[in-house]
């Protein structure tokens, strides 16, 4: 009796764990499915963003029943590898993308198009630099163009014109320590195209026509691009030391001299301010001095936009994503952990009313810019323009001459790559 009470005893207890071992195992599955069928949506961007994509996505995930997964990946490095990663299923649903990449990636077919929130974060030009032939493969994120540094240790207040720049320039505390018959009072990366181009579009010049849609119209080498040509080359010729023609080592003298506290005034980026901060200058920034001929310096206007990768499966999720971190509350949390300044048009006026004297500048500087064409011709520009500068400054041809060079392997360049 007592054995078989045992057996008994025993046999309950193994078919109790059993359907124990069953419940736990059914309830495994049930969960792993479940994780499995969660929606989910991946973001890719530069280390430096990746803190605040994880501080703003709770709410998104919340709202949506989606988890975003947050990769780091220098940004062209991602857009470079779009086109192989896409198909083979490992590129993100979104990233970013400089304006000048989004409408190319657009026409190549490797991202989305999209469709922006019509509730004035957006102005046109803002449309503009995401907009194709009438299609918008992204939304801005980020603007960004060039400012004046000024050196507070140096002078008292920005100058606010070339005129005055030309005068300081002339003033034997600032002559160059190597050649005193040479002055570095300001500075700037004119044989960069991207630096010098606001000074030429100031004096009636332009890269291509229609508003920079057209590239068989390139006015580079018309009488105010070269009139721009002539008065940046003086500069070359008659008050800068020998170095600055040097494309591949000036940008280093230009930050050298400036952090050394040798140069009161240079025209530079945005991206540069935490360099100077570091070298403990005692800097300003404003908007860019008023050309000789009273027109702006209207350097170009970029920044970035969010897009949407065209073999994401969750374009729809993606959209979302893009109305969601472009909204003024996200945009002015962008700024405050970045110090970027956010292309939301109603985070942007917030941040100017603010004590942030480079977003202030940036901003009223954007007003004048020029926005960088986005059509895929803009590509061979940067190569056609390399010695545009550099020929003129050294000598080695006129303004007119060295402008006619560069228009020509511009357009030749052009028809042999670009057949529509």
């Amino acid at each position: 009796m007592l054995g078989g009470n045992i057996m008994g005893i025993w046999k309950k207890v193994g078919l109790a764990t059993l359907a124990a071992g069953l419940t736990v195992g059914l309830a495994a599955c049930g969960s792993k499915s479940s994780e499995s069928n969660q929606k989910t949506l991946t973001v890719t961007v530069d280390k430096g963003y990746k803190d605040y994509i994880n501080d703003i996505k709770g709410d998104f995930e919340k709202k949506n029943g989606v988890k975003v997964v947050v990769k780091t990946k220098d940004a062209l490095t991602t857009l470079d590898s779009l086109k192989l990663d896409g198909p083979a299923g490992k590129a993100a649903d979104v990233m970013m993308a400089p304006f000048d990449r989004v409408a190319v990636l657009g026409k190549q077919g490797q991202l989305a198009t999209v469709k922006l929130a019509d509730d004035g974060r957006y102005n046109d030009a803002d449309k503009k630099n995401v907009t194709l032939k009438g299609k918008t493969y992204g939304e801005p994120v980020t603007i960004e163009t060039l400012v004046m540094y000024y050196n507070k240790d140096l002078i008292k207040k920005a100058p606010t014109s070339f005129k005055e720049l030309e005068t300081l320039s002339k003033d034997s505390k600032f002559a160059y320590e190597n050649d005193k018959t040479k002055n570095v009072a300001f500075l700037t990366q004119w044989t960069n195209f991207y630096n010098a181009y606001g000074l030429i579009k100031g004096y009636g010049g332009y890269v291509f026509g229609d508003n920079g849609t057209n590239p068989k119209e390139i006015g580079l080498n018309n009488k105010g691009a070269v009139e721009g040509l002539t008065y940046i080359s003086d500069w070359f010729k008659n008050v800068w030391p020998k170095g600055m023609m040097s494309a591949s080592s000036n940008e280093n003298f230009v930050t050298d001299q400036f952090t050394s506290g040798k140069t009161a005034v240079i025209i530079d980026g945005p991206w540069m301010a935490a360099k100077y901060k570091k070298a403990k200058v005692n800097y300003g920034v404003a908007a860019l001095p008023t050309l000789d001929n009273g027109n702006k310096y209207q350097a170009f206007g970029g920044g970035k936009a969010w897009v949407i990768s065209n073999y994401s499966k969750q374009k729809g999720l993606s959209q979302k994503w893009l109305d969601y971190v472009t909204n003024k509350k996200n945009q002015t949390k962008f700024f405050k952990d970045t110090n970027e300044v956010p292309a939301n048009e109603q985070a942007r006026d917030a941040v100017a009313k603010g004590d942030n004297d480079l977003a202030k500048a940036v901003i009223a500087q954007y007003k004048d810019a020029d926005s960088m064409p986005n059509i895929p011709e803009m590509a061979e520009v940067w190569t056609g323009a390399e010695n545009l500068i550099v020929d003129s400054a050294a000598g080695k041809k006129t303004p007119q001459q060295a402008a006619d060079a560069a228009v020509k392997q511009i357009k030749q360049t052009i028809q042999q790559k670009y057949k529509d």
